[in-house]
């Protein structure tokens, strides 16, 4: 463990001791847990970037009560005005999700909003245990209750949040409290179990393989150690001892370099050892694999309905998309016109402000992808919270920027490959679709000759990711997951290429993209990864999206199933979602391998516990194309022309930065 949270920990021990932290200051507000209102004392300059006007009032550190008797700390900002005012609830693992969006929160105190920031169970002196997502429902609602008992709050609530402060909202949602009237949730992707046909558990699996790429954030955010106060005070010694701790930061930074061995460690179990981390809850999750009920706690499944008004926001180079847009869309079916929105953007992970003129993701410029967040939010909040029902909430439910024409557009639904209107591009080749200069093609009509492509997957000499939604870490690896030039990939012989004809004319897709494949292995167990790249006339192959399907879980993750020597498997990997427009002279490429790591973890080709194991094996992985065998659908948006003049000049106004990571 680091010593960090060690020193940290007897820092707060020895506050027990100091004048400062025994003995209340007269502003201390009355304990949470009363049912007293709170009387705060005014203050103008705060240290998290709120500026309050004079009037204006801060509660420091309010202790607020949980079921189980754990206080969690909030902090409380008040307009100027007298009365009783809407409250806008963020709930946070953070320091502190204030200081990187001060504009919109300052805003909403203008406007006449109150902010609860509180601090999730177990991090930053909140009591309790430190799990992710942890009491995400329960305590989500007690803390509804007391915000709805205050004398400054008028009963109607808002959460709001990005990364972990949207994830902590879902589950809570599906509650249904009386006081939750509305929610404004990006990057979403943790807080869902269950979409569809989506299995992710919380962005951990996809097709049944641990999504690695993300396991530095454990490591850096998720420790599972944190310090506390001591245990027996009252709580307006709580509060006066929380205002007096210095907590800079629970961040643990690991070299990149670290993780060159420590990815490859075997068992894989063992990563976090291996790189000399702190204890997270990253073995435990491990050990659940793919399909164990646990995955439902503080996540949404199929099950769960929510029926509180939603502005969501996904970023298709993040691992929260593909799984999030789907509950959503699943959501906007559920509720009545109106009252669900969507902005999905070809950007990153919480990066719904840092577009520019010309924003780049990646490497490749997407063209002005600005969008006006903050007036959004408050419209959104003004709609629900305040009942103004002039207020400008998008017209549409989905709006979606398009890469390639770079534009913004419109949808009234999530269109899915093969239940809407879809372009099929079929696998051919002539027996060699190794490399990009193999004979592999995809054709609009399937090939009468049906042929075999094979290639030697090598558990100890994985394919490299390059770019994507969560491409992972590692001297190796870019700085920012986005689009970039995949060639050098593609020279590798364990990467089979795909690639069409240049297209006649712009081809517009927007939706879930479904791959089928015939394939066969000597292992008893491998995985087979697709990746969809879109060619320009110079060559440049820009990654749009990938997926992966580990062959053991094929039928179901709850239901592995081992490969049989000589035999031919047809298998669906989870769809790909897509908002791309290939353009006239723009070529479609498909790749297939059995590796893109470390974004996901390797199959080791045997039938053990591949997390558990030190077993390594290699595969003759083979791809049957030609005929109706393998093929790849991609779901047509609208015709180009539609595209290419409109912009929407009240989405792309230039807002400061708000939202712009974690």
């Amino acid at each position: 463990m680091k010593s960090y949270f060690l020193t940290t920990a007897l820092l707060a021990a020895s506050c027990l001791s100091t004048p400062a932290c025994s003995s209340p200051p007269s502003s201390v507000s009355t304990p949470a847990s009363s049912a007293a209102p709170a009387t705060p004392a005014p203050q103008v300059e705060q240290p998290d970037g709120i500026v309050l006007s004079a009037g204006a009032r801060r509660i420091e550190q309010a202790q607020v009560r949980m079921r189980d008797g754990a206080r969690l700390n909030a902090d409380v900002y008040l307009p100027a005005a007298t009365g009783r005012f809407p409250v806008v609830l963020i709930r946070t693992p953070y320091k502190t999700e204030i200081g990187p969006r001060p504009v919109f929160l300052n805003k909403l105190i203008e406007a006449g909003y109150a902010i609860v920031q509180q601090h999730e169970r177990g991090r930053f002196l909140s009591e309790g245990d430190m799990r992710m997502l942890g009491r995400a429902d329960e305590d989500g609602w007690d803390t509804l209750d007391w915000i709805a008992a205050q004398n400054w709050s008028n009963g109607r609530i808002a959460t709001y949040g990005c990364s972990s402060s949207a994830e902590n909202q879902l589950k809570l949602a599906s509650l249904g409290h009386p006081a939750h009237k509305a929610m404004i949730a990006y990057s979403a992707g943790v807080g869902v179990a269950e979409a569809g046909p989506f299995r992710e558990q919380g962005n951990f699996w996809l097709g049944g393989v641990w999504q690695q790429g993300w396991a530095n954030y454990f490591f850096s955010e998720m420790p599972l150690a944190w310090p506390q106060l001591p245990r027996g005070l009252n709580d307006a010694d709580r509060q006066a001892m929380a205002r007096a701790f210095a907590f800079e930061s629970g961040t643990v930074d690991l070299e990149p370099k670290v993780y060159d061995q420590a990815r490859m460690h075997l068992p894989m179990i063992d990563m976090g050892k291996a790189a000399n981390a702190p204890d997270t809850e990253l073995e435990e999750y491990l050990r659940r694999g793919p399909s164990h009920p646990d995955w439902d706690d503080d996540r949404v499944t199929n099950a769960d309905v929510i029926k509180v008004p939603g502005l969501w926001a996904e970023a298709l180079y993040d691992i929260s998309a593909r799984s999030t847009v789907a509950f959503f869309e699943k959501t906007r079916k559920e509720n009545p016109p109106g009252n669900q929105a969507i902005v999905i953007t070809n950007g990153q992970h919480c990066g719904f402000s840092r577009a520019t003129e010309s924003t780049r993701v990646g490497d490749r410029d997407l063209g002005d992808m600005r969008i006006d967040v903050i007036g959004r939010q408050i419209a959104w909040l003004d709609r629900w919270l305040k009942d103004d029902a002039s207020a400008a909430t998008p017209k549409s439910p989905i709006t979606v920027y398009m890469a390639g024409a770079n534009r913004w557009t419109d949808f009234a639904s999530i269109p899915w490959a093969g239940r809407d209107p879809s372009r099929v591009f079929y696998l051919s080749s002539g027996g060699h679709a190794n490399t990009l200069n193999g004979n592999g093609r995809l054709l609009d009509a399937p090939a009468t000759a049906v042929g075999t492509d094979a290639f030697i997957y090598d558990p100890a000499k994985p394919v490299i990711a390059h770019g994507g939604a969560i491409s992972g870490v590692g001297t190796d690896q870019e700085k920012n997951d986005g689009a970039y030039d995949q060639r050098p990939i593609e020279e590798r012989e364990d990467v089979l290429v795909y690639t069409s004809e240049p297209l006649a004319e712009d081809l517009a897709v927007f939706g879930y993209a479904e791959t089928e494949l015939n394939v066969g292995s000597t292992a008893p167990d491998t995985d087979f990864t697709v990746k969809l790249v879109d060619v320009a006339p110079d060559g440049t192959a820009w990654n749009i999206a990938d997926t992966i399907q580990r062959m053991r879980y094929r039928q179901g993750e709850g239901k592995p199933i081992f490969m049989k020597l000589g035999e031919t498997y047809r298998v669906t990997p989870p769809a790909m979602l897509v908002a791309n427009v290939f353009l006239k002279g723009h070529r479609v490429r498909v790749e297939v391998s059995s590796s893109n790591f470390p974004s996901y973890a390797r199959n080791l080709n045997t039938t053990a516990d591949p997390y558990t194991s030190t077993q390594i094996a290699t595969a003759r992985n083979s791809v049957v194309s030609g005929g109706m065998s393998s093929r790849i659908a991609l779901p047509i948006a609208i015709p180009g022309e539609v595209l290419s003049p409109r912009r929407y000049s009240s989405l792309r106004r230039s807002p400061p930065q708000d939202f712009a990571g974690r």
